[in-house]
């Protein structure tokens, strides 16, 4: 299909629009008696147009876009400061930025607020709506100061269109924070409209019915994943009150107790978030004791409780609890077979609570119940990519190479995918047991199978069947598949790490150190290094140090490891080859590469020194003056050739389990509040609006996989003159304190896609 061509129902909207045009000239002609009341209607007539052309956008987007360029057209015979000039060039507004054309939407929207702001009589719900979107285009060509200031007007706008108590007000603004889910925009903006949305309603409660406490909620998840977890949970106790109230005056909307069900596993989410798990568990018992006559809603709403508690309690390293709550999910279905069978509950809830399931078994390596569960997750939901991805890594923990990989292929081949295999060595240092502080270091190398789309495909911030949990709850896509593990002897894992350092091309004489963080398994940091080497396209040896990470999250509890270290990152410097040595950590593995590198450097001919260059914290997940510390002490034995480069951001998969390990409390990668941790050693990354959902689309519970941060690193490890961020990435902004203290770079995004 092509955009000079229309389908029937392009042209009939399009003839809708005309004879709606035309009927505008006539009432003109006929004087201004009959214009006033045009006008009049004028704002009903266009919501109805604009929710005729947002449905032919959804069918046919081509068809739409081109009905909107004809309407523009006819609209130029209007007068110029006519309001239905501005109606049509709206909707091309609409039908640009559904096709990520932000820069040509731009002059549209401008023009559309010059004209609506001139309109007389004027029509200030029109102007503030405008304003809106006029917002969030700016702000997706990367004006976020122009789209602050637009936003700020259409809020002044919205109260001029309205008495400062009127109910009416409310639903415009509800949906205005709507459509921020639907384009470009802030968390904040969003934030912004249902508070004030919800104070009106709260001045009307007899009117609002159930609508204040879903506004509430709404609220509450925009904070949620600005991790405001203290307003969220006040705004869902508000409207679980009200859920409550209303549920008492109709006791036959069972519905309502449902909703109420939801509201508190929303809040044991946030208690997760806070690491207070005997909360969690309260607020899930006062969910599951919530009886339902309706058999469809009770086992609907059992399930997701349990599914959501599953979520959350894997979220904090809770596995065995994860898989009990996955088998009550379970078990509710098995109990509502016949509702399964009329079709009345999703069985495909089913399936995917045995995928999860599964997944959990073989993190434990339970292989017989593993593939009991995997076997029901296959007769419910048939060879889906979730299914063989799950099969490929039981395959591959019983001994079946062959059989994994095939699972594996067929997997990506449903997800239009491939994979590339990368080989990662690595050392092990096993965790402390009473009698020793630490076994030695084990030697191994492994295979890792990295897949790439060939489309990109959204990362959902929550599963489909829980409740809307905070957004570092979030799962990759596409894993990624460990083929090979196998420990070795150190005479052959110092021959192979030669072997792999000559084969480079890219990135010749060079070395990637990758040192995992809190809560993560020897399997999962091998897999991050293949990631990370891949996205960066790297193609020198790479090395990862795995250590005994369940401990602490703010601080390393086995003193040995920091030794383990300094141990492994000598024996890479010795290898033959390697001039160069690159190190990465992430989350709480920051703390325990600094101590190595103290410890390493204070040797002036040590042979590490000489070689490293560029050193990356990812995240840091400790305690913000500790870390300091450990900063100042390294700073003064770094050697000269070395760039120290820290990225901050704000919802992190490994600064979520450090800060519930640990307990709340400041960390050194946290920047949500907009200034990150300064150093004069450290050129420093702020990410907080990367991080934030809504403004960019790239969000992924692991940071290092993140395109932009790839990207990034690739420049940064790049043979050849070191370039600082701005010129690595115009996106990339020097921020110079007005007090003359340390500078950093703060990411301000622009178009996820423009076409």
């Amino acid at each position: 299909m092509t955009s000079g061509v229309l389908r029937p129902a392009g042209w009939r909207f399009l003839w809708v629009v005309c004879l709606a045009f035309g009927a505008a000239q006539i009432s003109l002609a006929a004087g201004p008696v009959a214009a006033a009341g045009v006008a009049s209607g004028h704002v009903d007539q266009y919501l109805a147009q604009r929710r005729l052309f947002m449905q032919q956008l959804q069918d046919d987007p081509a068809a739409a876009l081109h009905s909107a360029e004809q309407m523009v057209l006819l609209a130029r015979a209007l007068p110029p400061a006519d309001q239905r000039r501005a109606d049509a060039l709206e909707l091309l507004v609409l039908a640009r930025v559904h096709a990520s054309e932000f820069d040509k939407a731009l002059p549209s929207i401008n023009e559309s607020v010059r004209i609506r702001r001139a309109a007389r009589p004027p029509e200030p719900q029109l102007l503030a709506a405008s304003l809106g979107m006029q917002a969030r285009v700016l702000l997706a060509c990367g004006r976020a100061d122009e789209a602050d200031a637009a936003f700020a007007q259409s809020m002044v706008v919205w109260h001029q269109a309205w008495a400062a108590q009127d109910l009416k007000l409310a639903p415009r603004l509800e949906a205005q924070a709507s459509e921020l889910q639907r384009g470009p925009g802030r968390p904040q903006w969003a934030i912004e409209l249902l508070r004030e949305a919800a104070r009106l309603r709260a001045q009307h409660p007899e009117l609002s019915g159930g609508r204040l406490a879903q506004t509430l909620e709404e609220l509450a998840i925009h904070e949620m994943n600005l991790t405001r977890y203290a307003q969220a949970d006040e705004h869902l106790v508000a409207a679980a009150r009200l859920l409550e109230i209303e549920s008492q005056n109709d006791p036959q909307r069972e519905e309502l107790k449902a909703a109420v069900a939801n509201n508190l596993m929303m809040r044991a989410g946030i208690a997760a978030a806070l690491g207070n798990k005997p909360r969690v568990l309260e607020l899930a018992e006062q969910a599951r004791v919530i009886a339902l006559s309706d058999r469809t809603l009770q086992a609907q709403t059992q399930s997701l409780i349990a599914a959501s508690l599953a979520s959350v309690l894997g979220s904090m390293g809770d596995t065995e609890g994860a898989i009990a709550a996955h088998r009550r999910t379970v078990e509710v279905f098995q109990h509502a077979q016949d509702l399964m069978d009329s079709g009345a509950l999703d069985k495909e809830l089913l399936g995917a609570t045995l995928v999860a399931l599964a997944t959990l078994h073989l993190e434990r390596h339970e292989l017989g119940p593993a593939r009991q569960t995997l076997r029901a997750a296959r007769q419910t939901l048939g060879e889906t990519a979730e299914v063989l991805f799950a099969a490929a890594e039981l395959e591959r923990q019983s001994g079946d190479e062959q059989r994994s990989i095939a699972f594996y292929g067929a997997a990506l081949t449903l997800r239009e995918a491939q994979a590339v295999e990368l080989p990662v060595l690595y050392a092990e240092r096993a965790a402390p047991t009473p009698d020793e502080a630490g076994g030695a270091l084990s030697w191994g190398h492994s295979m890792v199978l990295v897949p790439q789309a060939s489309k990109p495909r959204p990362v959902p911030f929550f599963p489909a069947f829980t409740v809307p949990l905070p957004a570092a709850l979030a799962a990759a896509d596409l894993p990624s598949m460990l083929r090979l593990q196998q420990d070795i002897d150190a005479a052959r894992w110092a021959a192979d790490a030669v072997t792999l350092t000559a084969r480079a091309r890219r990135y010749p004489k060079s070395a990637l150190v990758w040192v995992h963080g809190f809560n993560v398994s020897r399997d999962e940091a091998l897999k991050q290094a293949a990631q990370v080497a891949h996205d960066t396209a790297f193609d020198g040896p790479v090395f990862v140090y795995v250590w005994p990470a369940r401990l602490s999250a703010h601080r390393v509890a086995d003193a040995q490891a920091a030794v383990g270290l300094v141990t492994f990152l000598d024996q890479i410097a010795l290898t033959s080859g390697i001039d160069k040595v690159h190190l990465i950590a992430h989350g709480a593995g920051n703390q325990l590469l600094l101590s190595a590198l103290v410890r390493s450097t204070a040797d002036t001919q040590g042979r590490l020194r000489a070689k490293l260059r560029e050193v990356v914290l990812l995240n840091p997940a400790l305690a913000l003056d500790p870390f300091k510390d450990e900063l100042d002490a390294f700073a003064k034995s770094a050697p000269a050739s070395m760039r120290l480069t820290l990225y901050a951001a704000s919802v992190d998969r490994s600064l979520w389990d450090a800060w519930q390990a640990g307990g709340p409390t400041s960390l050194a990668g946290e920047a949500s509040i907009g200034v990150p941790l300064l150093h004069r050693s450290v050129q420093t990354l702020e990410l907080a609006k990367l991080s934030t959902p809504g403004v960019s689309q790239l969000n992924s519970d692991r940071l290092a996989m993140n395109p932009l941060i790839s990207q990034d690193l690739r420049a940064l490890l790049q043979p050849g003159a070191s370039r600082p961020p701005e010129r690595r990435n115009p996106l990339f902004r020097l921020v110079r304190p007005a007090d003359g203290s340390t500078a950093w770079w703060a990411y301000e995004p622009k178009p996820a896609a423009r076409k």
